[in-house]
């Protein structure tokens, strides 16, 4: 491509990737001279677009970053470590990808590499494109209040999730640069370029990011079989958030072998496969995501303002956004950001804004909610941890063990229960997302066994006492 890679590539400086090469949009001839096909869309338009810029403003560690004071960055930067990250994993996998279609597949047409890589590039990029203030806290304390939209691939009902809402939006409001993309980045046209003809269907999108992860036989195989890089044992997702959150923290996760694992995994008849030395290095990988859970993400503190915050949270969207679910407002969910709720909040802090009897979307709260967020904005909890029990478990957490912290009594004593998956518990889900391949040929190896040293379940619990002379806040 000669000078041309410098006209149609960006180069972002990374903390953990190094560069992230970014597409930009070319000029009819600038193609041409590039021998590329005419584009009306790169990464950088998705990249421009008012979703994409709104994740800015919507932090990656919500109210860890009261407890860790460097934690500013924001599931915008997030996301394109992701996107990076499912850049290097489809160019990887992808000659054992195109071996793999021939062989159960033969004489249908394979993917071109270009639209392999950026397809997966793109789903990195949006996974977290539905994210509300305060990212997963806005899950739990709103979006579960609301019914997901129908989906006949979905056994029963759902409650909405931010994967929910990515999904729409992808599907609604960025579909026309999705399919205008035709080339992933590179200095190889006829390596990175679509071929005359493909394009990327936003559903491949959703469906690659949907939680729980959808079954559709009627989705393009390669792209069922790279469904696990964003949401099986392991993912690109959190292959980067775990150094990304544990780099910006400062916290220590000790050595987090990434390279080792992706070129150990390959794809094969059975889906994404990992020979069996590439074991240890995703043993060391879930490892260390389980310490970042116990560390930061469980943080006594960073759970006591989270307490705080419950009380607080649900009335000042509801002030703010009014009633209804995001997924029928998308027009005006994406003005909901945590820049539109920390400014407001702070003149709730101030005492403006407030009322004994706020009515939804007139941007009031209760006192009590006001002072709520004065307590949360001056970093001053309410709780304060008093006991802790740790334990480790595979199917329910030991009764006895949790009997220790005594019962909750309303507004003076609560007992939190912080749970993480340290690895896969279901051993068929586990086996069926990723296949083990032995060193010497032999028998399969069910992965559930080997990563039986660590536990299914992680659960710090403790009990938090209000201190004197605060109230729980009226919702």
């Amino acid at each position: 491509m000669g000078r041309h890679v410098f006209t149609a590539v960006n180069l972002i400086s990374d903390p953990i990737h190094g560069y992230i090469e970014l597409t930009k949009r070319l000029s009819d001839a600038e193609a041409r001279a590039a021998a590329l096909l005419p584009e009306t869309a790169a990464e950088e338009d998705l990249l421009d677009s008012a979703w994409l810029q709104r994740l800015r403003r919507i932090s990656q560690l919500q109210s860890a970053r009261w407890v860790f004071p460097t934690a500013e960055h924001s599931r915008f930067t997030h996301g394109l470590g992701v996107m990076h990250e499912a850049g290097l994993w489809a160019r990887h996998l992808y000659p054992s990808l195109r071996q793999a279609l021939q062989g159960v597949d033969a004489g249908k047409p394979v993917p071109s590499e270009g639209l392999v890589v950026e397809t997966l590039r793109v789903a990195g990029l949006l996974h977290d494109v539905g994210h509300g203030p305060f990212a997963h806290f806005f899950d739990d304390h709103v979006l579960t209040g609301f019914p997901a939209p129908p989906d006949s691939r979905r056994e029963g009902a759902k409650r909405l999730s931010h994967e929910d809402l990515s999904q729409l939006i992808i599907e609604r409001e960025l579909s026309r640069l999705i399919g205008g993309l035709r080339r992933a980045p590179g200095s190889v046209p006829e390596r990175d370029a679509l071929a005359e003809g493909e394009a990327i269907d936003p559903t491949w999108v959703s469906f690659l990011i949907s939680k729980p992860p959808l079954a559709d036989d009627s989705m393009p195989r390669w792209v069922r079989w790279l469904q696990p890089l964003l949401s099986g044992v392991f993912t690109v997702d959190n292959l980067d958030y775990v150094r990304r959150d544990a780099y910006l923290t400062g916290v220590a996760v000790g050595p987090v072998d990434v390279e080792r694992l992706r070129r150990y995994t390959f794809v094969s008849q059975h889906g994404l496969t990992l020979f069996e030395p590439g074991l240890g290095a995703l043993e060391m990988f879930l490892t260390a995501r389980l310490f970042m859970y116990q560390q930061v993400y469980f943080h006594r503190t960073v759970r006591a303002i989270d307490l705080d915050l419950a009380e607080v949270f649900a009335p000042s969207i509801r002030a703010i956004f009014g009633d209804g679910s995001p997924a029928d407002r998308l027009t005006e969910y994406a003005d909901l950001d945590e820049y539109a709720l920390l400014h407001q909040a702070a003149l709730w802090a101030r005492g403006q804004a407030v009322d004994a009897d706020p009515q939804p979307g007139d941007g009031r709260v209760t006192p009590a909610v006001a002072e709520g967020w004065r307590g949360i904005l001056l970093r001053r909890p309410r709780w304060r941890a008093e006991a802790e029990v740790r334990v480790q478990y595979e199917a329910s957490p030991p009764a006895a063990s949790l009997a220790e912290l005594g019962a909750e009594e309303a507004g003076r004593i609560a007992i939190d229960l912080a749970v993480v998956d340290a690895r896969p518990a279901d051993a068929s889900a586990t086996d069926s997302l990723l296949a083990i391949e032995a060193r010497d040929g032999g028998p399969p190896i069910r992965l559930s066994r080997s990563l039986a040293r660590l536990p299914a379940y992680a659960l710090i619990a403790r009990r938090y006492r209000r201190q004197s002379g605060q109230s729980a806040a009226s919702r």
